[in-house]
């Protein structure tokens, strides 16, 4: 169970800060440190509720520079602690209006184990990956209505080698793939398959960037145990970023690629430059340029997410950033009753249309990296997972069983409103 508590589940979210450097009231100066490699800054709350706006972008580079979200030379980054104290109370974070995806089910359906990939383009198609029957990839309209599928095993122009296990929407709604050894470029909404390599490293997670794909894909170097990679669309490494284990013991011998302690949640920044990356048991958040330098490094400080909070949880699917420079987080939990009386196939795994939301619930939120701030939270009585979606909109995925036993999936936008 808590293996898949922490590779399906979603990314605890952010709370959005804007306001200006360091808290006055705390003494500082701009570009002085808030005591050892930590800052603390001013609450921005009242002015988002007095304005009716919500968080406005960052402006310039001097402003990243000053709010420490770009490195500055010499200095060791900084590391934002959040608590939580809700920084907008008067914030809520609300759903839409569903969209249940509509496959012709005798050629195409979901499952719960395996749980879908859900992505979707800029035109507003959404395209899922992992789904059973005859294909391995299917494609719906904004309305939900089915469009077309594609791929299959085998070793054909089409054809994918293995089971999709990330899928990423790159520029010009390009799509790529991985299937643990190899990357795959697809033309939009999948209608072909333009290219694959095969990887020198087992992939998991991925995320399209302006410089080249993030994969979550472990791989140990003479600075000890890179967590992921930039490809490029060659497959060739571009850079090793997120070093840990470097004081690991273990032999060389033993495989890394499959350690739950170096599996990474991954999302790309608002301006497709840089990469997000989370461990998946620690609520702890870091932003990496394409060349490896660490930019902001957030930890969330809160007893429901330490380990002896008394419930398993684990960060999964993916990070997403909006254009304010909110971070939106998806936080997996066990849902009551106790273990022992779960149906026997979530444990077991032997169903593939177990109904999960009666195993795992899910907690979003709503970070500002800027001013280290947890803006807002929302706890659902269900699995929810974000979709990996390349703009500024948020949308939710999950599964729900229908009266033939199959399971429907249903997507509904996330905003970031004020309770009246």
């Amino acid at each position: 169970m808590m293996h898949f508590l922490t590779t399906a589940l979603l990314i605890p979210p952010w709370r959005p800060r804007r306001t200006g450097p360091y808290s006055a009231d705390a003494g500082h100066h701009c570009g002085e440190r808030s005591g050892p490699a930590r800052m603390h800054r001013r609450s921005n709350a009242e002015r988002i509720l007095s304005t009716g706006r919500q968080y406005a972008p960052l402006r310039s580079l001097v402003a990243a520079t000053l709010l420490g979200l770009a490195p500055v030379p010499g200095f060791a980054q900084e590391v934002v602690d959040i608590d939580d104290r809700i920084a907008c109370p008067g914030c809520a974070i609300e759903t839409g209006p569903p969209v249940t995806l509509a496959p012709p089910r005798d050629h195409v359906y979901f499952t719960s184990l395996p749980p879908p990939l859900v992505a979707r383009d800029r035109a507003g198609n959404f395209i899922v990956g992992r789904v059973g029957g005859d294909a391995l990839i299917a494609v719906f309209g904004t309305d939900g209505r089915f469009r077309s599928s594609h791929g299959r095993i085998g070793e054909g122009p089409d054809e994918f080698a293995g089971t999709p296990m990330a899928l990423a929407v790159g520029e010009n709604d390009v799509l790529h793939a991985v299937d643990l050894r190899n990357l795959y470029t697809l033309a939009p909404r999948a209608e072909r398959r333009l290219n694959r390599v095969r990887l020198s490293v087992f992939a998991n997670a991925a995320t399209a960037l302006k410089s080249g794909i993030a994969v979550q894909a472990p791989l140990r170097t003479d600075a000890g145990i890179t967590t992921v990679q930039i490809l490029r669309t060659d497959g060739t490494i571009r850079s090793s970023i997120g070093v840990a284990g470097a004081g690991d013991e273990r032999p060389w011998s033993e495989p890394v690629w499959n350690r739950t302690d170096l599996r990474r949640v991954l999302g790309r920044s608002n301006d497709d430059a840089d990469v997000w990356v989370a461990p998946i048991d620690r609520y702890q958040v870091m932003r990496y340029g394409p060349d490896g330098e660490e930019k902001a490094r957030i930890e969330r400080v809160s007893e429901r997410f330490s380990p002896n909070s008394g419930t398993r949880w684990g960060l999964g699917g993916v990070i997403h950033q909006d254009a304010d420079g909110l971070l939106w987080i998806t936080i997996g939990r066990e849902a009551p009753p106790p273990p022992d009386e779960r149906p026997t196939g979530a444990e077991e795994r032997a169903d593939p249309f177990v109904d999960m939301n009666q195993v795992l619930h899910t907690t979003i939120e709503v970070l500002d990296p800027v001013a280290g701030e947890l803006v807002s939270r929302r706890d659902f009585d269900e699995l929810v997972t974000l979709v990996a979606t390349p703009g500024d909109d948020v949308f939710i995925f999950s599964l729900h069983p229908t009266a033939l036993g199959d399971l429907d999936c249903v997507i509904r936008p996330l905003t970031l409103g004020r309770n009246e």
